[in-house]
């Protein structure tokens, strides 16, 4: 499994927005994090879709968190950019490989429990990491 870099610039999107006095305009944090502007507004209105972020349109207005930082957890930056789909979704390509008197099904229920024990795992982890103890750790290990 490999996660996009878009999921690594959201976090840094969300804590930039969360960290501001303000809201954040796209060209800003594009600037800041130094991607595209147009890449930048594709993650961003990933956040939106996902409740994350809002976008106050204004001369004074720009992007703000609907959410503080403790309540933002790393699994709801992921599934804002992931998908909230099942990592592993069988096609029973066994089926067509091995003689069905070999109990393929079961074998096959074994690995996929396997990996759906996996998923959950990672997605609890990701649950218990949030952006306000990201920015609690930052400020206590500063210089």
């Amino acid at each position: 499994m490999r996660i996009r870099k878009s999921f690594e610039q959201a976090i840094c999107i969300l804590l930039l927005i969360g960290t501001n006095d303000g809201p954040l305009k796209s060209h800003e944090l594009s600037k800041m994090l130094d991607v595209s502007d147009s890449y930048l507004k594709k993650v961003t209105r990933q956040l939106v879709v996902a409740g994350l972020i809002t976008s106050k349109a204004s001369k004074l207005g720009g992007f703000i968190l609907n959410k503080k930082m403790n309540d933002i957890s790393f699994l709801d930056i992921f599934e804002a950019i992931e998908g909230k789909e099942k990592f592993i979704e069988t096609t029973h390509l066994v089926d067509k490989v091995f003689d069905p008197a070999l109990n393929i099904q079961h074998t096959e229920d074994i690995i996929i429990n396997h990996l759906d024990a996996a998923e959950n795992q990672y997605k609890q982890k990701l649950k218990e990491i949030n952006l306000g103890e990201i920015t609690n750790y930052v400020h206590q290990n500063s210089i």
